[in-house]
């Protein structure tokens, strides 16, 4: 796996969506379509998440741990990516809520890593929704990756502030 074209992306402040499912490709362009879908906030324009959407097989069944290790071979972890998996593609196909895995792959520096309790690889689900507030507060530094993994709900989702 070579993983370059991730490490563009977030070099470009683009979070790559990864297909690592490819079972289903009509619930692959639902997953693509709720990952794309503006969101609007009180008193804000829509936004759209800054997602490049990487469909290659070479990805096929990769898991959060071996992408951060990757990741950090490959020059270090430079951002974030966001695994459209089997999950994903089952609650696409279901019509009902979509999540995706929320992967760090940012964190190349063991001290920086036990000041920020990050590790690449770490990973949290979150509903299509809220990835345009994830990368807004990461980005501005607002929020840790690990504040949002630790605010999942009691089945592992992150769906926003309470």
């Amino acid at each position: 796996m070579d993983i370059s074209d991730l490490i563009d992306a977030m070099e470009d402040e683009l979070t790559p969506l990864v297909r690592i499912d490819f079972t289903d490709d009509a619930a692959w362009a639902a997953v693509v379509r709720a990952v794309r879908t503006p969101v609007t906030y009180p008193g804000e324009e829509p936004i759209e998440p800054d997602v490049v959407v990487v469909d290659d097989r070479a990805y096929d069944g990769v898991t959060p741990t071996a992408l951060g290790e990757q990741a950090v071979q490959e020059g270090g972890g430079l951002g974030y990516a966001l695994l459209a998996d089997a999950r994903s593609m089952a609650e696409a196909a279901g019509g009902g809520e979509v999540t995706v895995a929320y992967v760090d792959l940012s964190v190349e520096d063991e001290e920086d890593a036990e000041l920020l309790d990050s590790f690449p690889g770490n990973t949290f689900r979150c509903v299509t929704g809220e990835i345009a507030s994830i990368e807004v507060n990461l980005n501005l530094a607002n929020l840790d990756f690990s504040d949002f993994a630790s605010a999942v709900q009691g089945d592992g989702v992150y769906r926003g502030a309470e």
